[in-house]
């Protein structure tokens, strides 16, 4: 019962949320988009990229995003779930471990953004939750040293917590600068964050 109840009071609070009614107004699949929309409006990376991979890119509203972008003549979404076709974007369904080399769809050229919105599963285990975040952040990072350029930039959510130090140091061994955000859409009681991995070096 008390689940149940929980349920509907999370429903309840979805629906009456600003971020969501906006997105059903303005046709994006999820609230997400405003997340980089906001990340956007800070760091302005949006028009200076060319070559971008969204990183666990479902239900695929970043991607919407993106495509609003002229300049950003490539658009590759991964995902290990179904993601509806977005008009001039790639998905491929794999893991991201998967796609270590997309030198096919990239002709000798490589990615100048990778984003990742990409969480485990939440136990509600805190330990085992901060485990989870990093070893999604080594995959990405793995992803990056292949496909990333040199002076790229990388985001990618992360949630604070036990692991969050090591893996902002580990970071930055491979960028010259990790700033911390939380947009206005990250629920305020979210330990979620956004890591700005900046000037990639591999």
């Amino acid at each position: 019962m008390a689940k149940s109840s929980k349920s509907t009071k999370w429903i309840k609070s979805h629906r009456n949320d600003h971020f969501v009614k906006k997105s059903i107004k303005e046709n994006y699949l999820s609230r997400a988009a405003y997340k980089l929309i906001a990340l956007n409006e800070k760091y302005n990376f949006l028009k200076k990229s060319t070559r971008v991979a969204d990183l666990g890119c479902a239900p695929g509203s970043w991607l919407q995003v993106l495509s609003e972008y002229k300049n950003i003549t490539l658009i590759i979404g991964i995902d290990i779930l179904d993601v509806e076709e977005i008009e001039g974007t790639i998905i491929l369904k794999k893991d991201i471990l998967d796609c270590n080399n997309l030198e096919g769809y990239m002709e000798n050229k490589k990615l100048n953004l990778v984003l990742s919105d990409i969480a485990p599963n939440i136990t509600g285990i805190s330990d085992i939750d901060q485990s989870n975040f990093s070893i999604i952040a080594k995959s990405i990072l793995s992803f990056c040293e292949v496909n990333l350029e040199v002076n790229g930039l990388m985001i990618m959510k992360y949630f604070l917590g036990s692991s969050f130090e090591k893996t902002h140091k580990n970071l930055g061994n491979y960028f010259r600068k990790i700033d911390v955000f939380k947009p206005e859409s990250s629920k305020k009681n979210s330990k979620e964050v956004y890591l700005v991995c900046i000037d990639f070096k591999p």
